[in-house]
């Protein structure tokens, strides 16, 4: 693993990610016939009849270039012929709250940074052609016309290149990675001393030493049936016999997400565990399915397909492999689909993109809410994340529609398991070679 190198090189790294976005971002002003971007990190809001703030943090168009996530009302502008991008930074006075985010002093000059202190300010400064500008942001700060605040073709194009990621969008996420494995490892420690979900989820925290509203997602952390509650943040505070535990949790790096899910036996002689190896052992055989060109929609298909074998294999189901997939019994067992894009959105952006101006690959009629459809390319980092869960809703259903297809009497003794998710991300490479950041993380 070479994160510790990679630290060291993050300036570099940093100088390298902000030419080539400024390459992409003055190709994409080029082919929109527009002088100018501008990226607002975005503006803290108020809860409901309330003087408190919701926890800020910066919308991920701001995140791909900048690594300041908790600095609201910051503004990156991209010109069409610029060396540089530009960065103005609010500067009010403020007693009430720490001193705001600084842009690490070794990555500050490969940007032009400005002050202001005022929105009027940088009006004057910024909307000179404002028929030639566009604004990506929460709120219409400028007051621009509506057709150039956040339009359609310019967040297509936009979202189309952050699919290809740079080195250090790598860099930080095989940091983010490195970052969370002890934190894994304390939960996974915690769970078998007899903790409660919430303190799992504070070991984890500890472990990793960020807060709760450093997380690039809410910790899941499930003992018992609530492993099947796919995304389960209601932590329990109470003990309880342990059986199961389920945890999904990343941690970031410079606005890059780690996304990383294991699942737990008490019994290490259950059958449960020895289900959790046989999933664990058919997600590294979808890891190396994977490649430049190859479909998301065949890998789901190919995901339902092992899944399915394991459920036979213990006696679960009681139709074929071809009969569990034709008759949509799989998805029963396995609802979500096998894994996203992951960076600066821990589900990132572009994924069903066929091109820059916005058109869809069509989904497909089997599988129509696959978050990724796109055929793999280089340079993308993606989850492989295939689940069996027992969630009792769902096995209602089949137990209506189609009764006779698996074993109900076993699968009661399953129910109080909840489930099995495996997760880990991947970075595909030009040259093919696969890496697997999580893997490679717990091995070190």
């Amino acid at each position: 693993m070479k994160s510790a190198q990679e630290i060291s090189d993050f300036p570099s790294l940093f100088k390298q990610h902000i030419d080539e976005k400024l390459a992409r971002f003055q190709a994409i002003l080029e082919s929109l016939d527009y002088d100018q971007i501008i990226i607002g990190s975005g503006s803290g809001n108020l809860q409901f009849q309330d003087d408190m703030a919701y926890p800020f943090k910066a919308n991920p168009y701001f995140r791909e270039w900048m690594p300041l996530d908790k600095r609201s009302n910051c503004f990156l502008q991209i010109q069409r012929n610029a060396p540089k991008p530009s960065l103005y930074l609010s500067c009010k006075e403020d007693i009430w709250h720490t001193a705001p985010q600084e842009l690490p002093i070794e990555f500050s000059q490969h940007i032009e940074i400005t002050e202001y202190r005022s929105i009027d300010t940088l009006k004057d400064t910024m909307l000179k052609h404002q028929d030639r500008l566009l604004l990506i942001n929460e709120t219409n700060d400028f007051d621009i016309p509506d057709n150039h605040w956040n339009p359609r073709q310019a967040l297509s194009a936009i979202d189309f290149q952050r699919r290809s990621k740079t080195a250090y969008e790598q860099a930080c996420i095989r940091q983010a990675t490195k970052l969370a494995v002890p934190a894994h490892r304390a939960a996974e420690c915690a769970f078998m001393a007899g903790a409660t979900e919430l303190e799992i989820a504070s070991a984890y925290l500890s472990a990793c030493k960020k807060s709760e509203n450093d997380m690039p997602y809410a910790i899941i952390a499930g003992i018992n049936e609530h492993a099947a509650v796919l995304h389960h943040h209601q932590l329990n505070s109470q003990p309880v016999e342990p059986r199961s535990f389920l945890i999904d949790a990343g941690v970031q790096c410079n606005n890059y997400a780690s996304d990383i899910t294991r699942t737990y036996a008490f019994d290490k002689g259950s059958d449960f565990s020895a289900m959790i190896q046989c999933l664990d052992n058919a997600q590294q055989q979808l890891v190396a399915e994977g490649g430049i060109g190859k479909s998301p929609m065949d890998l789901q298909f190919l995901a339902q397909q092992k899944i399915a074998e394991i459920l036979i294999d213990f006696k679960l189901l009681k139709v074929s492999v071809e009969q569990a997939l034709d008759n949509n019994i799989i998805k029963t067992f396995f609802p979500h689909g096998l894994g996203h894009h992951l960076g600066s959105n821990v589900h990132d952006k572009g994924s069903r993109l066929a091109n820059p101006q916005g058109d869809l690959i069509a989904a497909s009629k089997k599988y129509p809410n696959l978050r990724a459809s796109a055929p793999m390319q280089a340079n993308q980092v993606y989850t492989v994340e295939p689940g069996i869960y027992f969630i009792p809703s769902l096995l209602n259903k089949l137990r209506v529609n189609q009764p006779d297809s698996v074993d109900w009497d076993q699968i009661e003794n399953w129910i109080p398991y909840g489930g099995i998710r495996i997760e880990d991300n991947i970075i595909l490479h030009a040259d093919g070679r696969l890496e697997n950041i999580t893997r490679q993380a717990f091995k070190n």
